[in-house]
């Protein structure tokens, strides 16, 4: 289906605008394989290029998302803003403005009787068309990636490349670079387009294509696999970096305690794009949002409405494997550990798991193959419940407990155990379904129930 929509398009396309592309393509010229090193350092330049802009469009996002929720300002002040901004730079650097694609000719230098532009310039050029780009993506205005991709890499590649021939024309006592054959500045500035736009949008492929069947030359493949390839790795370790951070935030956000002074609005506000999308990965982490607090809620809540009455137990000689599969049939990321006579020994969680996994995969066991004991006894303090609540506990001291000591989940036992260590565990406690009663008790109290007090919301 992708490709037949594309040859529809395309032949819809040429019928309607003639077969010519969208900017005049300069004649492409490989002069000796002694320049492939040179399209090697393109690829690196072109992939710090694509870093800066990838860089400076989130700061600049993060900085108009402070700067709405600090003001107040409404949302559609802000477009106009950035047109501001980005028509006080383009007094400066006027080429930076999209004129369909006759400012890719201009830079490359395609059409007759149009005046080149010096290499400091572009490297201007460069910077400005930067930070225009990241202002108008920030502010909200319509815009993407593409168009400013290529024509910051045919900057960069136009700039590269006569730096590159200026060094070559001039000779001095130390280094003598006159003996290199190397091509004219636009064909560094073709390679430098594909190049960026690769690390920008980490296309590499369809990079490599588009040149191609633009210049129509083969001899493009083999510099601009070269630079496309070194722009793409580079970029791709920053892609990796920042799928991890976000997973970080996930798990952090994920985790995060319930404050029982949800009903200030302002702090409520500047949370609700890091909820927005927890709840669209997982529906269960939805906050509700409804202007009726639940500030004081958390003193008249027990433990024993909020805690899940059903959760895994495992004894001290079962095998992590079954944990795991226990876990994943109960629906749940913990397991109580309790004795042959099922009183409380421990709580082991998901997280645990796979902390240990990770510090064992260099041993001679596999992981899979290890017990709960195995891992307790490498480490105490894993496994061992050393808080715990009872069900006549109100809600806000459990959760004083659990953010005091950074507790993800908190055994409850049972009240008339009188000895400490003699404990028999009736309950789990932990972020989501605390979240879950209050927001119960809230959306109860909002229909005027009085019983939402005497009621327990389980998970």
């Amino acid at each position: 289906m992708v490709i037949l929509s594309a040859v529809i398009a395309s032949v819809v396309s040429e019928i309607g605008l003639g077969s010519e592309p969208a900017f005049k393509v300069p004649g492409y010229d490989f002069r000796s394989p002694s320049e492939l090193p040179l399209y090697l350092l393109l690829g690196l330049l072109c992939g710090l290029v694509s870093l800066a802009l990838s860089r400076c469009t989130s700061n600049m996002m993060m900085i108009f998302e402070n700067a709405q929720k600090a003001s107040g300002l409404p949302k559609a002040l802000f477009p106009v803003m950035g047109s501001l901004a980005c028509g006080l730079i383009a007094l400066a650097y006027p080429e930076i403005l999209y004129r369909g694609f006759q400012n890719v000719d201009l830079l490359l230098e395609s059409r007759p009787f149009v005046k080149g532009l010096s290499a400091g310039l572009l490297v201007q050029l460069v910077a400005a068309k930067i930070v225009a780009t990241s202002l108008c993506r920030a502010s909200g205005l319509v815009g993407g990636y593409y168009a400013p991709s290529l024509y910051i890499g045919a900057a960069t590649g136009m700039a590269y490349g006569k730096f590159i021939n200026d060094a070559v024309s001039q000779t001095n006592g130390i280094l003598d670079f006159s003996i290199l054959e190397v091509a004219s500045p636009q064909a560094y500035g073709l390679v430098g387009m594909a190049a960026t736009l690769a690390g920008v949008c980490q296309v590499p492929l369809t990079s490599v294509l588009l040149l191609f069947e633009l210049t129509q030359d083969y001899r493009i493949v083999l510099p601009l696999l070269g630079a496309v390839g070194v722009s793409s790795w580079i970029t791709s370790g920053q892609s990796k970096r920042g799928n991890n951070e976000a997973a970080k935030k996930f798990r952090l956000i994920a985790s995060e305690r319930v404050d029982t002074s949800l009903g200030n609005a302002q702090e409520k506000r500047s949370r609700v794009s890091f909820e927005s999308d927890l709840c669209e990965i997982e529906s269960s982490l939805c906050i509700d949002e409804s202007p009726i607090g639940v500030s004081g809620l958390g003193n008249k809540l027990l433990v024993s409405q909020a805690m899940r009455s059903r959760f895994p137990t495992v004894l001290i000689g079962t095998l992590l494997a079954e944990v795991v599969t226990l876990m994943l049939s109960e629906k749940q990321s913990c397991a109580v550990i309790v004795d042959g006579d099922n009183l409380l020994v421990g709580l082991l969680t998901l997280g645990d798991i796979q902390e240990f996994s990770k510090t064992v995969k260099a041993g001679t066991r596999k992981p899979k193959d290890l017990l709960v004991s195995e891992m307790c006894s490498l480490d105490g303090e894993r496994c061992r419940a050393l808080w715990t609540v009872m069900p006549s506990m109100d809600l806000l001291s459990a959760q004083k407990l659990m953010k005091e000591h950074n507790l993800s989940h908190l055994t409850v036992v049972s009240d008339d155990q009188a000895d400490e260590l003699r404990q028999h565990p009736v309950g789990v406690l932990d972020e989501e379904c605390i979240s879950l009663a209050y927001r119960v008790a809230t959306t109860q109290e909002g229909l005027g129930l009085s019983s939402v007090f005497q009621e327990a919301p389980r998970s």
